[in-house]
């Protein structure tokens, strides 16, 4: 998880504060073991004791864990006021400096928290060989996303380049009807939501038309158009209006043929004359 996931922890504000408040923790049990050595006789045995190394020392840590439930079970008043006191400075202390913002200090942590991660996956296997296969791996595996991701972006880069574009699909007169209807009815509703709504100022708006009773019914759900309105569309725009305008084509058509036949006759008159 360290290895595979370190960008993602690097940057994430629960794992700064959490490991920043751990590290408080076990730092500051230092520091007071640190403190109490300076109180111990100089020709004590405790000396001997602490150079034991760190055979010692797990020994000490392994104690501690064993017990541990029985340390919480009689001392868990000093215990937990130990860590909420302790964690709470240690949060105080990360909150201060924040999180880290440089892009060259989060790509130290990331890498420190990699090999970390190799690490632990190297230890964490009794036979050596298997574990450097299983670390080799992990690095092939890590790094493979980079050629492939480069790969697959050429690949769309030639493709789009290769491929031909599609002219768009022109609407059809009905579809185009359709569609206007369908936005007009849409638009009408929300005018009246927003006329209803208290964002509008219903005396501001009344008061810059020139008929308020119709802009009420309109509001309250009536129709926007007048028969008469409607009438005068449908003659300019409906089907009215196209036959008319045939029937005015058709005219001028006739009157310009019209025209060019009685053409010859003055010609020939003339040439007679």
């Amino acid at each position: 998880m360290l290895f595979f996931c370190g960008d993602i922890l690097s940057r994430s504000q629960i794992f700064y504060y959490s490991t920043g408040m751990s590290v408080g923790i076990v730092a500051s049990l230092l520091i007071i073991i640190f403190v109490l050595s300076k109180f111990i006789p100089k020709k004590s045995p405790i000396y001997i004791i602490l150079v034991g190394g760190w055979s010692f020392s797990l020994y000490l840590i392994q104690l501690v864990f064993k017990n541990l439930q029985e340390i919480w079970r009689c001392y868990w008043q000093y215990l937990l006021s130990y860590v909420v006191t302790v964690g709470f400075m240690s949060f105080a202390v990360c909150y201060k400096y924040g999180p880290l913002e440089n892009e060259r200090s989060i790509n130290l942590l990331t890498w420190t928290l990699q090999l970390i991660g190799l690490c632990f996956m190297y230890l964490g296997i009794q036979i050596p060989h298997i574990a450097l296969a299983i670390v080799i791996i992990a690095l092939c595996t890590k790094n493979v996303e980079y050629p492939l991701r480069w790969l697959y972006i050429t690949y769309r880069k030639m493709y789009k380049a290769t491929e031909k574009i599609a002219p768009p699909r022109l609407l059809t007169e009905e579809e185009y009807r359709i569609q206007g209807e369908v936005e007009t009815r849409k638009a009408l509703e929300e005018l009246r939501e927003y006329c209803n709504s208290p964002d509008c100022s219903a005396w501001k708006t009344i008061s810059r038309i020139q008929s308020p009773k119709r802009f009420a019914d309109f509001v309250e759900g009536s129709f926007h158009l007048t028969p008469n309105e409607v009438s005068v569309h449908e003659q300019e725009y409906g089907l009215g209006s196209i036959i008319a305008q045939d029937e005015i084509d058709e005219e001028t058509s006739s009157e310009e043929g019209d025209s060019d036949s009685w053409h010859p006759t003055i010609t020939q008159n003339s040439f007679l004359s």
